[in-house]
């Protein structure tokens, strides 16, 4: 066996959702002067009670001292389970009779919460509202352009992307009418919202929906929004910011079993209408998981998959050739002994594998034989399970045991691997290697973490994100970004010296 060579990159683990019909968009100008003032309130509609009319008070005091230009509301707009229809005097006792201070008479922009989808949801959305009141202004999903050019206004509707809605939603009955089926539904919002922010030339973004992404309070985190919408957002920003290359997979494309073949709708799903971003149009070099073991192994190394989405390009074991720097991707799964000895319920496809000995033999002789051969300043070896790791997984010995040695004869600079659902930074004390963990593309916050030496542990994050590196012959910027694109952790590398930021 010897591995094929195939002649700036981020680096992620994924595994997520996919996307027709413009969302319809609204104008609204902005002042004489350039400037743009509104009020944002949500969880109102309770008749004037729990102090509903004291904060609708304060409101018509700001906005007419800020002269705001308009209202949104993020939803859960009538309480306890929004309106039974149009005629419901709710309408008028929780919004129109409540916000009726003069600098309130302007539009109110509105999405829905999970309240709301517990009346009658489609009275909400009706113009009929409007005609009671002008003010109201209510759709699933929108977007208001504020100004020319000045700010851009994408309104979510989140309530049907919580799975426990559906799947225990108590004794609460929710009107799901304009929502089935589902995965259409959700699959289309998210390729219009990405394709919206992607067309934006806006100085200002501004995603509005009812439920939290971030939160310190009752609801917390809301694990669908941060798996399925913050992904789509923020890693094409820092890919276009960066002027990315390609793009590397860390393994386990698929879950949970990875593809049935190659004509599953997953492929599609989980990666092409997911990472939409002009700036993800680049080459994509995957290596495999232990979860794509699970599945139809071989479809994820058919070359029909490259025909249905020119990206992909996904082999066991192969090198890439970048200038002055080498790639050797390494198929880590199989030098695992609990997969074959001990697979639980699980069932893994090792065609091709088989027989295993003969198999690992020849990958470690020829990934030691390539990285004696190489002359290229940086070389690095990508592979999907964890050699070093302080998250859930921890030390995989089978790699500690047969590839560490070649890995440290060869003067290997750095590994990168997934597996581990976070995002980490080791550097060996003995030889300097360091470790690369980002396996943060989706599923996260296994709270999971085993002590590491202070002086090698660099970046230890239980959560999502990814990681990007800017190369040069001498330089190596590595960056780790959370889902808001935030920066969490620096390190530069030179050939000279090492050195944190």
């Amino acid at each position: 066996m010897t591995l094929t060579l195939v002649s700036c990159f981020l680096v992620a683990l994924f595994g997520v959702l996919y996307c027709e019909a413009e969302l319809e968009r609204f104008e609204h100008g902005a002042k004489p002067d350039g400037s743009l003032s509104f009020l944002v309130i949500g969880d109102w509609g309770r008749r004037g009670d729990y102090n509903q009319s004291e904060v609708a008070l304060q409101m018509g005091i700001i906005g007419e001292k800020l002269d705001i230009d308009f209202i949104i509301s993020t939803g859960d707009n009538f309480y306890d389970k929004g309106l039974t229809g149009v005629d419901d005097p709710a309408f008028h006792e929780s919004f129109s009779d409540v916000y009726t201070a003069p600098s309130l008479q302007k539009q109110w922009y509105i999405v829905l919460g999970n309240h709301d989808y517990r009346g009658n949801v489609e009275a909400q959305l009706s113009p009929i509202l409007t005609e009671k009141d002008s003010r109201w202004l209510c759709l699933r999903n929108f977007i208001l352009n504020a100004g020319p050019e000045m700010a851009e206004f994408i309104f979510v509707d989140t309530t049907p992307m919580v799975d426990k809605y559906f799947t225990d939603p108590e004794d609460q009955v929710y009107d799901w009418r304009g929502i089935s089926p589902r995965k259409n539904y959700l699959k289309n919002v998210l390729e219009e919202v990405e394709s919206a922010l992607r067309e934006s030339t806006a100085k200002w973004k501004i995603v509005v929906g009812h439920h939290t992404i971030k939160s310190a309070s009752t609801h917390g985190n809301t694990y669908e929004l941060n798996v399925h919408l913050l992904p789509i957002l923020e890693m094409g920003l820092v890919g276009q910011k960066l002027d990315i290359d390609y793009v590397i997979s860390t393994g386990d494309n698929f879950y949970e079993d990875g593809l049935t073949g190659v004509h599953d709708p997953a492929f599609n799903e989980s990666f092409s209408s997911i990472y939409t971003s002009p700036s993800l149009q680049k080459q994509w070099y995957h290596v495999l998981g232990n979860h794509d073991y699970r599945g139809d192994v071989k479809a994820q190394l058919s070359h029909i998959l490259r025909q249905k989405d020119k990206r992909w390009l996904c082999l066991r074991s192969f090198i890439l050739e970048s200038e002055f720097v080498e790639f050797f991707f390494v198929d880590t799964t199989p030098f695992v002994d609990k997969y074959f000895t001990d697979p639980g319920k699980h069932t893994y496809d090792w065609r091709g594998v088989y027989p295993r000995e003969v198999y690992l033999s020849n990958l470690l002789k020829d990934v030691d034989a390539a990285l004696k051969k190489s002359t290229a300043t940086w070389k690095i070896v990508v592979g999907h399970h964890t050699i070093k790791s302080a998250g859930h997984h921890g030390v995989t010995e089978e790699l500690v045991k047969q590839l560490v040695p070649i890995l440290e004869d060869n003067s290997v600079d750095m590994y990168i691997n997934g597996h581990d659902h976070c995002l980490e930074h080791i550097i060996d004390s003995t030889s300097q290697i360091h470790y690369f963990t980002s396996g943060g593309g989706s599923k996260a916050w296994n709270s999971d973490v085993h002590w590491w030496d202070p002086e090698e542990l660099k970046l230890w994050y239980d959560g999502q994100g990814f990681m990007s590196m800017q190369m040069t012959q001498k330089k190596a910027h590595i960056r780790f970004y959370d889902v808001f694109g935030k920066v969490l952790h620096a390190w530069n590398l030179t050939k000279e010296m090492h050195s944190a930021i």
